[in-house]
């Protein structure tokens, strides 16, 4: 991931018309810059895009606006004043993907703070914004963090845990908060985190190879037995904790005995915990039955596990981007 100086940045505007969706746009920009190092140098994709200005938003209410021209060859990005770096370069990067996904046909962009996020808020919205506002999130999320990029690393892992998160914050130049849903996006082993403050859970969220549902709902306390209920100033290391006390029962697998737990103490109150069920393999209950039908012949009958993928839990909460 090493570019000389004698390979400068590339957008051939042109080349992302026919692209349907924020990920093929953003795989086109990357096919563009196949050298590219990250961070992403996203402000000179900013230039590079037609984009003149960035300037800070005043105005309440709003996290970022884009304004354009007609034929969006021209166009200005403002946002909201005061944000942290990793929360305004997040911001530019949403406005950029308004600007750049060619279907995104307004001439202005006006974007509160919970557009600016992946997140169940956006179910209040009207359809057609709900579209256009995730579709600019997941531009965002593409171009800081791009798929093949972020699975580089997340497989040379060994062991999930939050040291190697805050690494990848580091080198993607994101929030932690993002780096987390990205990696639950990306990631293919039983995870869950927490998010949340004052010993308060915020929210929860899980990767699609979890199999079990929390305890734990928004506004509830930490558990009582959970090291993440300790106040801290730093990391945690990586402890067993019986599993009961965090997975509620699954009608198809039985609880492993344990499970490893983590906490990342950040500033003002707020926690992110890591939970990681190490292994899933003979947690099936027995799902074989044999019997004899009438002609005394033995049939057996093998059910598929099956696992829940979701709960009206899990959903992507917002995710703020200062943390």
């Amino acid at each position: 991931m090493t570019r000389s100086a004698s390979s400068p940045l590339l957008l051939d505007l042109m080349e992302l018309e026919d692209h349907k969706t924020p990920s093929d746009v953003v795989e086109e920009i990357l096919r563009q810059n196949p050298d590219l190092t990250y961070p992403t140098p996203l402000e000179r994709f900013v230039e590079l895009a037609g984009i003149e200005s960035i300037s800070e938003l005043t105005t309440d209410g709003f996290e970022g606006m884009l304004i354009t021209n007609a034929e969006k060859s021209r166009g200005a990005i403002m946002v909201k004043a005061g944000v942290s770096p990793r929360r305004r370069r997040f911001t530019i990067a949403h406005e950029l993907g308004h600007f750049l996904l060619p279907w995104h046909r307004q001439q202005k962009f006006s974007c509160k703070s919970s557009d600016i996020k992946d997140s169940a808020q956006n179910r209040g919205l009207a359809p057609d914004l709900v579209s256009i506002e995730t579709e600019a999130n997941a531009f965002a999320s593409e171009l800081l963090m791009p798929s093949s990029a972020f699975k580089s690393f997340i497989d040379d892992f060994e062991t999930p845990n939050l040291l190697n998160l805050t690494n990848l914050s580091d080198t993607f130049d994101v929030s932690f908060e993002a780096t987390v849903h990205r990696y639950k996006a990306l990631s293919d082993k039983p995870l869950a985190f927490i998010f949340s403050h004052n010993h308060i859970v915020r929210y929860w969220v899980k990767t699609q190879d979890m199999p079990y549902t929390l305890k734990v709902r928004k506004d509830h306390a930490l558990p009582l037995r959970s090291a993440s209920r300790n106040d801290g100033n730093s990391m945690t290391d990586l402890e067993t904790i019986a599993a009961h006390v965090w997975l509620e029962p699954h009608s198809e697998l039985a609880l492993p005995r344990n499970i490893l737990e983590q906490t990342i103490h950040q500033s003002a109150g707020y926690k992110v915990t890591l939970l990681y069920v190490e292994n899933l393999f003979g947690l099936e209950y027995d799902q074989t039955v044999d019997f004899d039908d009438e002609a005394d012949h033995e049939l057996e009958f093998n059910q598929e596990v099956i696992y829940e993928q979701a709960s009206e839990y899990s959903v992507d909460a917002a995710f703020d981007e200062s943390i």
